[in-house]
């Protein structure tokens, strides 16, 4: 059920349905509704997949091109609306409107990242990727303390991503290969059971344990596109040990006692018992219904998309102690995710690349997402840290995922989106403002 700002209600059921496979064409046409596990269980019987797969099991068809979506394979195939070749909406007026690059391709491009402020989408036709189903990720796993010259000269792989660390980076390459080619002697790691480790916290185990520089290991094609999926990337750390701050007040041989535990700490039984509560869904279940002040002043979400020039002085500004490090806290880990941009008319998209840029044109993603003791309800610290990101990602020519906290003013959003290019799109497909305007559907105050 969606409501406009006229109070209209239109109802669109479930509207979760695989409408069409095509593997002639490799497509496939869907209603919005359908998650990103529905959505690849649906393809991989038929060896397809999507060429980007936002990491989030429970994340929508429609929710992702709505907002925005990238993977490891975004370097390649640029963002998970860049696969969409059709789209159907409905307008406030109720006037079905289909579209695609060459019908309407004003609003084919333009509500990608509008947060549904153009229409109501009910159908989607996306490209999709042959591949085997029960084919296998090479992953491989290397050091650095360089990670912006490593993330950049690795893009002849299928897939490429990197986690840093507090005191170093792990870039992850990855080559699908068919199950058949595995090595005899491949290790194979899952990530999708209950008890397996999550994966950032694996990444980290493996190299605290070992002197290699590389590593290698197989990981089925599933288990890698929803690796994130338990444990939400780290969030779920916040949730898995609920003792985590007075565990450290203890002695050590207390601490190594409680860690045993299920919620003393990370461990096999924790994750295994909690394993229900900390997966993507579960998590954002129960933000969704924590009051939006409490989200607002304790959690830190975003994403921030960096040209690739200006990556390097961006993670060092996130880094030196400018940010919100005052408050004594290390913002670590962070994801980096490599993502070319987009020529297209996608003009609120963060990938989005004007025409009369000159520089390269490639963004990393920069995946920030943390939460510190201190930070507590009436806290201002979030909200100004906030602030100092979008100040530095506008001022390196950055842009942001819009599904997080933004705090941006009238002048400071009008310097980064073309209002004017919004403004007549609200007049062609929403002249009454039904689905109302979108800085202040997300501006925060």
């Amino acid at each position: 059920m969606t409501k406009t700002r006229a109070s209209h209600f239109i109802n669109l059921g479930p509207a979760n349905r695989i409408i069409a496979i095509d593997t002639l064409s490799k497509t496939v046409t869907c209603e919005p509704s359908v998650t990103m596990e529905e959505l690849v269980d649906a393809l991989l019987p038929y060896n397809l997949v999507p060429a980007v797969v936002p990491e989030f099991k429970w994340s929508t068809v429609g929710g992702i091109l709505a907002g925005a979506g990238l993977e490891s394979s975004s370097f390649r195939y640029g963002q998970f609306g860049d696969l969409l070749i059709e789209a159907t909406y409905i307008l406030s007026n109720g006037q079905i409107i289909i579209c695609s690059p060459t019908k309407n391709s004003d609003l084919f491009y333009g509500a990608l990242s509008a947060c549904g402020t153009f229409g109501l989408l009910i159908q989607a036709t996306l490209n999709v990727l042959e591949v085997k189903s029960d084919c296998f990720v090479r992953c491989n796993y290397f050091r650095t303390n360089q990670p912006m010259e490593n993330l950049t000269s690795l893009l002849q792989h299928d897939y490429v991503d990197a986690i840093v660390f507090s005191d170093y980076t792990v870039i992850i390459t990855g080559e699908r290969i068919d199950k058949l080619k595995l090595p005899k002697t491949a290790k194979i790691q899952t990530f999708s059971k209950a008890w397996d480790p999550w994966y950032y916290q694996h990444i980290k185990a493996v190299h605290s344990k070992s002197n290699l520089t590389m590593i290698t290991e197989y990981v089925p094609l599933k288990d890698y596109l929803f690796r994130y999926d338990r444990g939400a990337f780290w969030m779920g750390r916040y949730i898995i040990n609920p003792l985590q701050d007075k565990v450290q007040c203890y002695p050590r041989n207390i601490r190594n006692l409680l860690n045993l535990f299920p919620f003393g700490g990370y461990n096999i039984l924790s994750r295994t018992l909690l394993a229900p509560i900390i997966t993507t869904s579960s998590l954002y279940k129960r933000l969704h219904a924590s009051p939006m002040s409490t989200i607002a002043e304790t959690l830190f979400f975003q994403d921030i998309y960096i040209p690739k020039s200006k990556a390097k002085e961006f993670l060092t500004f996130l880094q030196s102690g400018t940010f919100f490090m005052e408050d004594g806290g290390i913002l670590e880990p962070i994801w980096l995710c490599p993502i070319r941009s987009t020529l297209t008319s996608q003009e609120l998209s963060p990938h989005f690349w004007k025409n009369d840029r000159n520089d390269d044109q490639s963004f990393i993603d920069f995946g920030l997402w943390t939460h510190q003791s201190n930070w507590q309800i009436g806290s201002c610290s979030v909200r100004h840290a906030t602030k100092a990101l979008e100040e530095e990602a506008t001022r390196l020519g950055g842009r942001k995922m819009l599904y997080a906290h933004s705090y941006y003013s009238r002048d400071q959003w009008s310097s980064i989106y073309d209002v004017e290019w919004y403004k007549a799109m609200k007049r062609k497909w929403d002249p009454d403002y039904a689905w109302g305007d979108l800085y202040d559907k997300l501006i925060s105050y």
